[in-house]
């Protein structure tokens, strides 16, 4: 979800970007730094794959401003992000310490 947060705000933020350097500056920020040599790899492969930017927008176009509502998503669905992010750092904290009581 992070990627796709990022995807939408860099296509926002950058109209002049085609859609691979969307993705690339997305998955640096935010898949990369997860991913080994092999996902790395594959990654740069699938991203040639990826339709070009008119056919992308054309897709998820809606009635109203689609940039807009790329805007407002990433404005509205970053804090719940964050939140589940919060949740999960918590949640693994509590999970490992009850794994190393248990020895």
């Amino acid at each position: 979800m992070d990627f796709l947060v990022e995807l939408f705000r860099n296509l926002y933020q950058h109209q002049d970007w085609t859609m691979q350097q969307a993705c690339n500056d997305s998955y640096g920020k935010t898949l990369k730094k997860w991913h080994g040599w092999i996902a790395s790899s594959s990654f740069t492969v699938a991203i040639k794959l990826v339709p070009d930017r008119k056919k992308f927008m054309e897709v998820i176009a809606s009635k109203g401003d689609t940039y807009a509502d790329m805007d407002r998503f990433c404005e509205s669905f970053s804090p719940v992000l964050a939140q589940i992010h919060k949740f999960l750092v918590s949640y693994i904290s509590i999970k490992f310490i009850y794994q190393i009581i248990s020895l």
